[in-house]
This record gives C-alpha cells, sequence and structure tokens, in this order.
C-alpha cells in the first residue's frame, strides 16, 4: 500500500509502506496545514528510496535533519516563534551537522545590521540553540554550544551604530508614581501599583483576571514568568481597595489583552504629567527592586525572595540601581577622614597621658 496521507482530528498524518521499505507506517505528521504534510509524505518517500539504494550507506537522520525539521520538534514563547520565524530564510534548510557556532553568532549582524550585541544573543543565538539543543535531547542531533559576545565585540558594534548599548535604566519611585498615577487612566495606574510593590513583569500583569484574586486575604495568584510557577503572592492594603472597585474589563483585571496595548497610553500618562518617559519594566520591576534594597534597606535575601528572583545577586547585578551622587561618595570620604583624624589625635592625647602618668610615678619612686 503506497503512502497516503489524511486527515484526523486537526492534524495530517500518513500511512501506508514506502516503496523500498518494508515496514509500514501509521504516524502523525504533526502539521494541520496540508501542504507541509504532503512535502513530508514526499521526504519519507524520498528516505525510503535512499535506503532501499545503499543500504548501510545510507545518511542516517541525524545526518539528514534539517533546522526546520527540529524547530517542527520545539515548542516556546510567542516572542523566540517570532524571533526564529525572521532567522528561518537564513537557516531553515541548513542541516543541522553543518550548523556551527561561529555561523550563529555572525547570523545576528546579517538579520539585525543595527542591534546590538544583546540583540543578537536574545533574538537569534538563544532561540536557535534551543531549537537544536532540544532535537539533542530528543536523540535526533548533537548539541549546540555559542560561544557570549565579549565586551570588546559590544563596544566596536556599540561605535558601528552609533548608539550605546546598557544603558542605566532609570527605576521607579513612589514620587515618579504618584505624579503618572494622578494622569493615568484607572486601569493603568492600578497596574503601575501592582508592579512597583510586587515586583511583577507587564507580561504577568495583564494575564491577571478575575479568578486569580483572593481579595478577602489581601492576595493574588501571580502568574508564572521567567522559570518561575505560579504562585500567591501578598498585596497591599491600597491595591486591595483599587482593585476591589476596578471593574474587569475584557475579562483582565487591569483591561489590556496584551502587552502591545499599555506602551502608548503608559507614554502619554508620562508626557501629561511632566515626568521623565520610565517604561513599565523599569518603572515596576527595576522599581521594586532598587526601593526595597537601595532606598529602604530591606536585605537583598528577603527581597530578593518576594520579589520572585532566582538569587540575591541576580537582583543586586541587574535590578537595584544606584542613586548615590558622586558627590556623596566624596562626603564619605571627608567623613571618613575626619573620623580617623579625631581618633589619631585621641590616642595621641591619651599616650600623651599616660606618659606623663608613667614619669610621675618614676619620680616618686
Amino acid at each position: 500500500m503506497p503512502l497516503e496521507h489524511y486527515r484526523r482530528g486537526n492534524k495530517w498524518w500518513v500511512r501506508g509502506r514506502p516503496e523500498g521499505d518494508s515496514g509500514y507506517i501509521n504516524r502523525s505528521l504533526g502539521t494541520s496545514d496540508e501542504d507541509v504534510a504532503k512535502a513530508k509524505v514526499r521526504e519519507i518517500e524520498r528516505k525510503a528510496r535512499q535506503r532501499a539504494i545503499l543500504g548501510n550507506d545510507a545518511p542516517s537522520d541525524e545526518d539528514e535533519l534539517t533546522f526546520a525539521e527540529a524547530f517542527m520538534f520545539y515548542r516556546s514563547s510567542e516572542a523566540n516563534m517570532g524571533f526564529l520565524a525572521k532567522a528561518m530564510p537564513f537557516i531553515g534548510e541548513m542541516k543541522v551537522r553543518e550548523i556551527k557556532p561561529k555561523f550563529v553568532r555572525d547570523l545576528g549582524a546579517r538579520i539585525y545590521p543595527d542591534a546590538a550585541t544583546d540583540t543578537w544573543r536574545r533574538q537569534v543565538v538563544t532561540p536557535i540553540c534551543a531549537v537544536i539543543n532540544n532535537a539533542h535531547e530528543l536523540g535526533k542531533c548533537q548539541p549546540i554550544r555559542v560561544r557570549a559576545y565579549t565586551a570588546q565585540e559590544r563596544i566596536e558594534q556599540d561605535k558601528r551604530r552609533n548608539k550605546v548599548s546598557r544603558q542605566a535604566k532609570t527605576p521607579g519611585s513612589w514620587e515618579w508614581l504618584s505624579a503618572f498615577r494622578s494622569e493615568a487612566n484607572p486601569y493603568l495606574s492600578a497596574m503601575a501599583l501592582f508592579m512597583f510593590t510586587t515586583g511583577a513583569r507587564i507580561g504577568q500583569a495583564i494575564e491577571i483576571t478575575p479568578d486569580h484574586l483572593d481579595l478577602q486575604n489581601h492576595r493574588l495568584v501571580m502568574p508564572p514568568a521567567k522559570g518561575h510557577q505560579a504562585q500567591w503572592v501578598e498585596i497591599m492594603t491600597e491595591l486591595v481597595v483599587e482593585l476591589a472597585n476596578l471593574p474587569p474589563r475584557k475579562g483582565k483585571v487591569f483591561g489590556y489583552a496584551s502587552r502591545h496595548g499599555v506602551y502608548e497610553v503608559w507614554k502619554r500618562a508620562c508626557e501629561r504629567a511632566g515626568i521623565e518617559y520610565i517604561a513599565p519594566h523599569a518603572a515596576g520591576r527595576h522599581g521594586f527592586g532598587t526601593e526595597l534594597t537601595v532606598r529602604q534597606g530591606i536585605d537583598p535575601v528577603t527581597a530578593a525572595k518576594h520579589g520572585r528572583w532566582s538569587s540575591p545577586r541576580i537582583l543586586l547585578d541587574t535590578y537595584a540601581h544606584a542613586e548615590d551622587s558622586s558627590a556623596s561618595i566624596h562626603d564619605a570620604f571627608r567623613r571618613g577622614k575626619i573620623e580617623k583624624s579625631a581618633k589619631s589625635k585621641q590616642g595621641v592625647s591619651d599616650n600623651a597621658g599616660k606618659n606623663m602618668k608613667n614619669k610621675r610615678k618614676s619620680g616618686s619612686e
């Protein structure tokens, strides 16, 4: 029985016995697109004929696996899928065994010539490696490891694009938040307070529905993010009151279907308030980290736990921003010098007193 494709549910399947192959197959093709299904059937037939002719000399599945085929085994976030879609024209038809680390590193500059090396890593290197290494875990190819871009490479790329990367973010503060909330709509205002006081990401904020809330116990379920599972998070009384009086919109607590609907109204609220534009992530999660560790002196271990960072080091390295100026540093040195000088003078005075006492004692003897 020759191969035929047929629909089963919303997927296409293949059944039959390929020409030159004694084995009968009946399996899913993993796609709802009939054109893709037909292409996969042709590929199965081609490999069967190749095995019939070459026998043991026929290339193995590992040798023949293309990046596009490896991609079919991969499941990821919507954002990563978008990044991979841009890379696919450059790498999709390549055999995985032919994809070398240098090719992947260089691909960033080809796809995003005016972007920073951090963008190359995040949008090109990391997703491509994830696809290949996922296929490796399934036993279909060898793994890949791509060397990180160096600081010198980052500086050189910044010069080429005439823009400095890794610029320090301005974290949110109570003063900034108060001004922002005075001009934001009720949904945006409550969202800003929520992110600042819980360290939530904007992606988590927009996912919250009324089913996540337990306002009677001053808590809600924080949606999962960055490898952290969903968990209960306690919230401030002020936020409890606002959420209790905020009717759900579009089935969401904060009324936005996606993060893309937030940025423009967020920017306009900053303009109306006459304050610096601070993006939601910096105003919220960076503001949370800086407020607790720098302004309020909460120990990093406690702050990292409540902000759901995997370690205090990540919090301190990325999210806690120093706010003292160089003048305050110089003042600290001057205070240290004065204190040291005072202690030295006191030591001299004490020694003089001891010497005088010893002389008196020697004379009396």
